[in-house]
C-alpha cells in the first residue's frame, strides 16, 4: 500500500478554520459501513471512532468485532468540512449452510416434484478477519446537531476474506474492496 505525499500533507496541514468542536457525536450509516457509530472528537480537527459490534443471526450464530478509526478534519465551508483517516479492524468469522426444498405434501390428482424433494444444500465459511479502511468523506451540518455525511472507503484484509456483495460495496475481490456509506449524525456536546 502506497500513499502520495499530497495524501500525507492534506492530513498533516493545520487547517485554517475550526472544522469540527471537541466533543461527541453518534453516527448512523447504511452502505460498506453498516449501523451505528460514535465519534469522539478529542483535539480540534481530529476524531477517533471506535467500533464495538455483537451480532447474532439463526443463519450464521454470533459474530464480533472491534477496532477503531482516526479521521482528521478540514473546512471547506462554514458548514460543511471533508476527512480523512485510517484504521484497522477484527472481525469474528462465521459460517452459514442451508437447505433449498421444493415441492411440498403431495396432493391427489396433482402431478409434480415428490414431497420435501431437497434441491440443493449452500455451505459457506468465513475465518477471522483482520483488515484495515482508509475512509474520506464529506460532512455537511444541516440544523443545530445534525449533519449528514457521504464516505467512500477502501479496505484490504490482513489475514481472512471479505464475503461477497456487502452492501455498498462497488468493486472489490475477497482481499480488497472500495464501497461508500451514507449517513446522518447528532452531535452531542
Amino acid at each position: 500500500m502506497r500513499f502520495h505525499p499530497s495524501v500525507l500533507a492534506l492530513l498533516l496541514l493545520p487547517s485554517l478554520a475550526l472544522a469540527q468542536d471537541r466533543g461527541l457525536a453518534v453516527n448512523m450509516g447504511r452502505g460498506l459501513d453498516n449501523g451505528m457509530s460514535v465519534g469522539w472528537t478529542f483535539k480540534e480537527n481530529w476524531t477517533l471512532r471506535p467500533t464495538l459490534g455483537l451480532a447474532y443471526s439463526d443463519l450464521t450464530g454470533f459474530s464480533a468485532s472491534i477496532g477503531s478509526t482516526v479521521l482528521r478534519s478540514f473546512t471547506l465551508g462554514e458548514r460543511v468540512y471533508a476527512y480523512a483517516g485510517a484504521g484497522v479492524y477484527y472481525a469474528s468469522g462465521n459460517s452459514y449452510s442451508y437447505v433449498q426444498t421444493v415441492g411440498g405434501p403431495s396432493q391427489p390428482g396433482v402431478s409434480g416434484a415428490a414431497p420435501n424433494q431437497v434441491y440443493g444444500v449452500t455451505s459457506q465459511s468465513y475465518p477471522d478477519l483482520v483488515y484495515v479502511t482508509t475512509p474520506a468523506g464529506l460532512r455537511a451540518r444541516v440544523h443545530g446537531g445534525f449533519e449528514v455525511f457521504a464516505e467512500a472507503a477502501w479496505q484490504h484484509t490482513l489475514s481472512g476474506e471479505f464475503a461477497p456483495n456487502q452492501a455498498g460495496q462497488f468493486s472489490g475481490n475477497p482481499s480488497s474492496r472500495f464501497g461508500a456509506t451514507l449517513g446522518i449524525s447528532l452531535r452531542l456536546q
